[in-house]
């Protein structure tokens, strides 16, 4: 059990810091959006027309666009350089298939064609010398 917390623990930490970043990057965002788009501190938006202009004439609507593109694109790249720098782990090289070593898979092989070689050539010798059987090959 206390594996398992101590593994929901620093998931909870992982993904904390990427949402707080993504999250503060957002509010930035929608905050410089919503300024620029309201004619900023000292002249404030003016309406011109008849009022009803459509969605995104509001200074409000696009600042929370502005939010949404800045977080999913911060916490996008926050997350990928994240998983980019986070090391392997260390049983993942070893077992069978895909992520066993090469190089003990050939050391193995190699190791059984030399037994096989040898033991052809002893039957061979055997057969030459008319040498009798002994243990399990005497069954």
């Amino acid at each position: 059990m206390s594996d398992d917390q101590s593994r929901r623990r620093s998931l909870l930490q992982s993904v904390k810091a990427p949402l707080i970043f993504s999250g503060i990057l957002g509010a930035v965002a929608a905050a410089v959006v919503f300024l620029a788009t309201s004619g900023g501190t000292d002249n404030p938006r003016v309406e011109q027309g008849g009022g009803d202009m459509g969605g995104l004439s509001s200074p409000v609507n696009l600042a929370l666009l502005a939010f949404g593109i800045a977080f999913i694109a911060a916490l996008l790249l926050v997350s990928m350089l994240q998983l980019a720098s986070r090391e392997n782990p260390e049983e993942l090289s070893q077992g069978s298939g895909v992520n066993q070593n090469a190089e003990e898979l050939y050391r193995q092989q190699v190791a059984q064609r030399r037994e096989k070689e040898r033991r052809r050539k002893q039957e061979e010798a055997r057969r030459e010398h008319g040498e009798p059987p002994y243990g399990r090959d005497a069954e």
